[in-house]
C-alpha cells in the first residue's frame, strides 16, 4: 500500500491518493500525517483519493476509524462540523458500502463528508 499527501495550493484543499489493500492502521497512519499539512496550511478540506484501493474493514473497524478523525481534528482545534472530507471512488469500486458506511455515519453526526465519483465536481464541492 501507498499513500501521498499534497496541498493544492491555488485551490487550497488537502489530496490523499491511496493505492493498493488500506486497513484501519494504514488509514490512521495516513491521518495523522494528513494532520502535519493542516496544520502547516490551516487547511480543513481534504479528498481522499480511494480510487485505486480495496478498503477491507468491519462495521466497528469503521466507526473506530471516524472515532479517530473527529478525535485529530478536535486535538488540532477544528471543529468537525468546519472540516469538509470528500471520498472520491469509482463507480463500481470494490468494498464500496464501507465508504458510504463512513459517509453515513459521518454525516449522521453532523460531519461534512461526501463520496464523489467526479473529481471536477469533488474540487467545485469541497471549494465552496
Amino acid at each position: 500500500m501507498q499513500y501521498s499527501i499534497t496541498y493544492n495550493n491555488e485551490k487550497q484543499f488537502i489530496l490523499i491518493t491511496l493505492v493498493g489493500e488500506i486497513d484501519i492502521p494504514i488509514m490512521q497512519k495516513a491521518i495523522n500525517e494528513a494532520d502535519q499539512v493542516i496544520i502547516e496550511h490551516q487547511c480543513n478540506r481534504i479528498i481522499g483519493d480511494f480510487r485505486e484501493t480495496l478498503f477491507s474493514a468491519g462495521t466497528l473497524d469503521i466507526l473506530h476509524l471516524y472515532e479517530f478523525w473527529i478525535k485529530t481534528l478536535k486535538a488540532n482545534h477544528i471543529a468537525p462540523t468546519e472540516s469538509k472530507r470528500v471520498i472520491f471512488i469509482k463507480p463500481d469500486q470494490k468494498n464500496w458500502d464501507n465508504f458510504h458506511f463512513f459517509e453515513t455515519i459521518s454525516v449522521n453526526r453532523n460531519s461534512r463528508v461526501k463520496i464523489f465519483y467526479d473529481l471536477d465536481k469533488a474540487v467545485e464541492w469541497i471549494c465552496k
